[in-house]
């Protein structure tokens, strides 16, 4: 009898109609942010992963399918979609725009022990921002993220942590393996942790439990421009209702993560459907310009085993503004009146390099967006913004709800 390898499965109706609700809501929260949909290659050379993600680590080591063809190459199923991404943003030019959103939605592959949520070919949605190192893009990614959960009715709880930069995680990592070669005795998980420490808050030994908690926090090794950029994350999070949950053990499995890492728990806090985090130096490592990156993806089988029905939900926004601020000052108002506009489902995209208003307009401009929202001092005050049209170059005043109720 004929069947399919171990791992796959087929979707059948109805439950094919919880997939098709739920990567509608993931898009249409996506379009509301301003991101573009990228869809690419299932098959990558195996040495786009293997250089991304670390050759220590679990995908790397054991888990990618990967074959010879015809050619010699060395050919791998997608295990993760940020590398994929990465490179079609460097092989397309993607970076001639001062800033690029995109989100992917589709199977990936890891040779992995199949257990209830989890199969060697997964579906994950994910979203991938490059050009911005400002820490206001990590608070719009954890907005998006608290959006998602709230359409679909399940409460999240978002982990975050810090893992630095080039300039001060070295100095952790060796802080790191001395206190763990004084508490691990010698054995090939010691020899793991050697090669990278991070290794540590990944494992499922119980008798690692207490060295984890005991470990140097990487909080204590910051530089000032990490920890400046971490605090002035947490900030903005707080005045903006974002709950997180600060976790020094917090690591993920891959090597191009910096600065803001995270996770989101559903249920008991044992199951994390969602992973993410910044990746600042992946797109120059891959040959590309030294362009900061931020993403996230969400695990769409795990998601689902937590769902008992799914919203249905209009595909995509009605409209779509470019709100520019004239100043940093502005942000935090602009946030609040993007989230208000969103949740009217009215897209909006903002330059959260937050540079000079002209700036600003230019960016709306290349991007070809018609109307510009406005928000300074004056507007702020008034409970105003100014539209501009960008094709006219005619603006008005008008009270933010006129906007808001379209």
């Amino acid at each position: 009898m004929v069947r399919n390898p171990k791992g796959m499965r087929d979707i059948l109706p109805p439950e094919t109609l919880k997939w098709r609700r739920l990567e509608i809501l993931l898009s249409k929260v996506a379009l509301l942010y301003g991101y573009g949909e990228i869809r690419t290659p299932i098959l990558e050379f195996s040495d786009l992963f293997r250089k991304g993600l670390g050759d220590q680590s679990d995908v790397a080591l054991k888990e990618m399918y990967e074959f010879v063809d015809k050619n010699d190459d060395v050919l791998a199923l997608r295990p993760e979609g940020t590398a994929p991404v990465a490179r079609a943003f460097i092989q397309h030019h993607l970076y001639d725009s001062p800033m690029v959103k995109l989100f992917y939605d589709g199977p990936m592959f890891r040779r992995e022990r199949p257990q209830a949520g989890r199969y060697r070919q997964f579906h994950q949605f994910g979203v991938e921002c490059f050009g911005i190192e400002e820490p206001f893009v990590d608070v719009e990614i954890l907005l998006l993220v608290k959006r998602i959960f709230s359409l679909l009715g399940s409460p999240l709880t978002l982990h975050i942590n810090s893992l630095g930069c080039n300039e001060c995680r070295p100095r952790y990592m060796d802080a790191l393996r001395r206190f763990i070669a004084d508490r691990i005795p010698e054995d090939e998980e010691l020899d793991r942790f050697m090669k990278n420490p991070l290794k540590l808050f990944d494992s499922k030994n119980p008798e690692h439990s207490i060295v984890k908690s005991e470990a140097p926090k990487i909080t204590s090794f910051l530089c000032d421009d990490c920890k400046e950029h971490y605090e002035t994350l947490m900030d903005f999070a707080s005045k903006l209702n974002l709950d997180l949950v600060e976790d020094n053990e917090l690591a993920r499995g891959f090597d191009y993560y910096t600065r803001t890492v995270f996770e989101g728990y559903v249920g008991d806090d044992s199951l994390a459907v969602i992973g993410g985090g910044r990746y600042d130096h992946l797109v120059a490592y891959y040959g590309g310009p030294d362009i900061p990156g931020i993403g996230f993806a969400i695990g769409l089988e795990r998601l689902l085993t937590t769902l008992d029905e799914i919203p249905k939900v209009d595909s995509e926004p009605t409209k779509t503004y470019f709100l520019a601020t004239t100043g940093n000052d502005m942000v935090m108002a602009a946030f609040t009146l993007a989230e208000l506009l969103r949740s009217n489902n009215i897209g909006v995209i903002m330059d959260l390099r937050q540079g000079k208003l002209q700036k600003q307009l230019k960016l709306a401009d290349k991007m070809e967006i018609e109307n510009v929202l406005i928000m300074g001092e004056e507007e702020y005050k008034n409970n105003t913004v100014t539209v501009r049209n960008m094709k006219t170059g005619e603006q008005m005043v008008i009270p933010q709800e006129a906007v808001i109720n379209g």
